[in-house]
């Protein structure tokens, strides 16, 4: 595994030096801790875990902010709820789902008015990434448990699904509803880069990797048939966005002017990859390009 890491990190490295003119980088700071940010038609929404970088601490000083589609910000207290680490965010139907520590919260996101909650108390404390299936239907991630679970929101349960592998320290998802399966990555266990990245068919709730190299991988998108996901390298400004054609199922590294501070729950919009820079605090806009560097 230390030699993939290795492998990986002088990618990191030379992915910077080809790209250190590249145009196509805005980069807007000035939040703490940003770790989710999902959109609607208009507006950009991002999760501020707080002033700490303590994603489990029950301090209430975690935010919702709305943001323009270039990261001004539109309303900074959006949610009036009383938060303390928020992370994952999805929208779907006017609702707004916010991953906080033990729970799912729904909001309207018209109002920011809060319309329910799911409460994990007692099963995990690290609720990461959401996705919507259906109208009935959540999944999401517990990273401390290596779990992903089901959500039934019309009966308010939850359970976790039982996959052939273990997704260590699971946390990037996202939903591929054509093909009945469920893109995920993990961060690793132990403080180790030892998480891994692929689909699970729920079908038959077995795992299928995309790539040997393991790493804190954390964001994951799936956009105009190119998966996109981040992984952080080290815990300090060295993290990267990778990406894999579905059609030539090639690997390669997206061109960056530089390398982002942890690189978190990310999201596509408008031909542009928008990440969280968690450890220090900033957006980060990519416009997609077609050229990058292949990792064979």
């Amino acid at each position: 595994m230390e030699k993939m890491k290795k492998i990986y990190l002088a990618l990191a490295v030379i992915s910077g030096v080809l790209s250190a003119n590249a145009q196509n980088f805005k980069k807007v700071i000035g939040f703490n801790h940003i770790e989710s940010v999902t959109h609607d038609d208009e507006f950009l929404y991002i999760s501020d875990i707080g002033v700490a970088m303590k994603p489990t601490d029950k301090d209430g000083d975690g935010k919702i902010l709305k943001l323009d589609r270039d990261g001004k910000i539109v309303d900074a207290n959006y949610i009036k709820e009383k938060l303390n680490a928020p992370k994952g965010l999805t929208i779907a139907n006017g609702v707004l789902f916010v991953a906080d520590i033990d729970k799912i919260i729904a909001f309207e996101v018209k109002t920011g008015s809060k319309l329910y909650e799911v409460d994990f108390a007692g099963e995990t404390t690290f609720l990461n990434d959401i996705i919507v299936w259906n109208d009935t239907t959540l999944y999401v991630t517990a990273t401390d448990k290596s779990k992903i679970y089901k959500v039934d929101l019309s009966e308010n349960k939850f359970e976790p699904i039982a996959t052939d592998v273990e997704i260590k320290g699971a946390n990037g998802l996202f939903a591929d509803k054509e093909n009945n399966r469920i893109w995920v990555n993990g961060f690793g266990a132990n403080s180790e880069a030892n998480g891994v990245m692929g689909y699970i068919s729920l079908a038959d709730n077995k795992f299928s990797a995309i790539t040997p190299i393991e790493g804190y991988y954390d964001g994951l998108y799936v956009y105009d048939g190119v998966v996109y996901f981040s992984n952080w390298m080290a815990f300090e400004k060295k993290g990267i966005i990778a990406s894999m054609s579905l059609i030539d199922k090639k690997v390669k590294t997206v061109e960056l002017s530089e390398p982002i501070s942890g690189p978190a729950d990310f999201t596509v919009f408008k031909n542009r990859i928008i990440v969280p820079g968690m450890l220090d605090g900033s957006l980060n806009f990519i416009t997609i390009q077609k050229e990058s560097l292949y990792i064979h």
